[in-house]
């Protein structure tokens, strides 16, 4: 008996733009297993969908059509249609008849050309696997899952074009608070609504939320519509160290139904307060440079710059309903406001004085500079190196303790880096011992440059950044705001250039 039609029209749920590299498969893939989750699939279900799409997005690699530049792309779509879940991966052809092209769907296992054991599993996985060839406009793959019957989300049943139809809600004096336990289920659901799949995934699980917030790892503040209730906004605290008190500011959304002018502020400036209350030394967040908006907000706070990490973000991530797209990797401003103004004495190299001084003037922290010395070390090196998530590709060398063995400990974590090809490796180096201004110049030997300062955010202690970047980088499509940014990022930009011109 054919199953009973839930929902006709096309839902469309996600799009992500791919370099043609393998090791963007794990995006894709991702992707694919987050979309898979809200449609209720069972785990034999998103398995099987996170191997057909791992196989396909590595088909259209391997098979890509003519010479791979960077300006190729493979493109990747999630939508439902008549009660199937579509996943459309594609990517240029060569020039074709339009009036020639092809459609194939293999008949039956047995008969159809069985390139590898991948393939043959992409198709038992999936209820459909058609093969389109488009002309120029390129070939498709296209793989379809049938969806349980109830299976559709009741945001999703209200159609994006039913929704832009309608009127946003002007909200004008939002209720603003912590958010309350019974209220983290909503916050789940709003991250979704807002941008899919595209924030931390603990997000969109309610145990992993509930415990990060439990553990004081995270502090969630919400804003609501007075009149009907409904939950509009949230901005939250990631604390990566509780013991240390400096959280980064961030997953911050607003529902696209509603407008509330100032709002991101809004809930930014109850976190500012909670973090002054509770004893916080300072507050930091990670900016995109796609646009200027969040640093002009985050200056208007009062935070200040205070570096750059080119090459650190996995996407400039653009939302608008339920799409998501997926663009090149990026670069982030982060910015400092402190609560600790406590003086401290730092040991600067003198190469870069001026510019940190510039920076801890911008912050109003006390800080004096001396330009260290080459004592014998007796510490014991403590070194350590931690990769982000897949997606990102990149790796961070923390230096806890400077000792006797601390430059061959960085040159091991940098030859890891190396070995699992990340796109890029950042450095973090303790700036309150004599040794400091050695190790900075070890680590510029090795064709890292300066990249800014952080103060308080590992162990407590201000350190100077320093970066290799792998990948080549747009540095035009690099948008800072405000004189004090403008400043930091010429500087970083001139000293990797000077560093790349040393290191052979």
């Amino acid at each position: 008996m054919k199953q009973q039609t839930e929902f006709s029209k096309t839902i469309f749920l996600a799009k992500l733009t791919l370099p043609v590299r393998t090791l963007m498969t794990r995006s894709a893939v991702d992707c694919a297993a987050h979309v898979a989750k809200i449609l209720s699939f069972d785990e034999k279900g998103i398995f099987g969908i996170k191997l057909a799409v791992d196989e396909a997005f590595c088909n259209a690699v391997e098979h890509f059509s003519g010479v791979i530049t960077p300006d190729e792309r493979i493109h990747i779509e999630f939508f439902i249609e008549d009660d199937m879940l579509v996943i459309s991966i594609r990517e240029k052809g060569i020039p074709f008849d339009r009036r020639q092209a092809e459609r194939y769907t293999p008949e039956s296992l047995d008969t159809m050309n069985k390139p590898g054991l991948g393939t043959l599993l992409m198709h038992q996985s999936m209820d459909s696997v058609e093969l389109f060839v488009h002309g120029r406009d390129g070939k498709e793959t296209r793989l379809k899952k049938r969806l349980a019957y109830g299976a559709l989300p009741p945001e999703l049943v209200e159609s994006t074009a039913d929704r832009q139809g309608k009127k946003r809600i002007t909200v004008k004096n939002p209720d603003i608070r912590l958010t309350s336990p019974d209220e983290l289920a909503e916050v789940c659901r709003l991250a979704w609504r807002c941008y899919g799949f595209t924030q931390e995934d603990f997000l969109y699980d309610l145990d992993a939320l509930t415990q990060k917030i439990k553990r004081h790892e995270f502090t969630s503040v919400t804003a609501f519509d007075p009149e009907s209730g409904a939950m509009i906004g949230h901005a939250g605290f990631k604390y990566h160290d509780p013991a240390v008190k400096v959280p980064e500011l961030g997953l911050a959304f607003v529902d696209p139904t509603y407008r509330s002018p100032g709002l991101p502020k809004k809930l930014a400036r109850l976190l500012f307060d909670i973090a002054e209350q509770e004893g916080d030394r300072g507050i930091f967040d990670c900016s995109v440079t796609t646009h200027t908006f969040s640093q002009k907000g985050m200056q208007e706070m009062g935070s200040r710059p205070c570096s750059l990490l080119m090459g650190i973000a996995a996407s400039g991530m653009q939302a608008k309903e339920l799409a998501t797209s997926r663009q090149e990797k990026g670069s982030v401003m982060s910015h400092y406001y402190a609560f600790d103004r406590t003086p401290k004495t730092l040991f600067i190299p003198t190469r870069h004085r001026d510019m940190i001084a510039e920076i801890y003037t911008w912050l109003d922290l006390p800080r004096t500079f001396e330009a260290g010395s080459s004592q014998p070390l007796i510490e014991k090196s403590s070194v350590t190196v931690f990769p982000l998530p897949d997606e990102l590709n990149v790796a961070f060398i923390t230096v806890h303790t400077i000792g006797s063995t601390t430059r061959q400990e960085i040159v091991e974590g940098f030859r890891q880096c190396e070995n699992a090809r990340h796109d890029a490796v950042y450095i973090l180096l303790p700036l309150g011992v004599p040794a400091s201004p050695d190790v900075v110049a070890d680590c510029e030997d090795l064709g890292f440059s300066f990249a800014g300062i952080m103060p308080h955010v590992h162990d407590g202690d201000d350190r100077i950044l320093m970066q290799r970047v792998h990948i080549e980088l747009d540095m035009d499509a690099i948008k800072v705001y405000g004189d004090m940014s403008k400043t930091l990022f010429s500087y970083i930009r001139k000293e990797r250039e000077r560093v790349s011109a040393t290191v052979t």
